[in-house]
């Protein structure tokens, strides 16, 4: 593998994991952030955000 591959996908995995570790690490902190369930319960589609008076 070439060097420039190489630099390209760790570039693009630090990113991506970068990119994920924000939104989650972030939503993590706030108590009115609540992870979101897909429709079959089994993995994480993505983040809600209600206040707590709301709910």
């Amino acid at each position: 593998m070439h060097l420039t591959t190489r630099l390209l996908l760790g570039l693009t995995a630090f990113a991506v994991l970068g990119y994920i570790g924000f939104v989650y690490g972030g939503c993590a902190l706030d108590p009115d952030c609540h992870f979101r369930l897909c429709a079959g319960g089994r993995s994480l589609c993505g983040i809600d955000h209600a206040y707590v008076r709301d709910r």
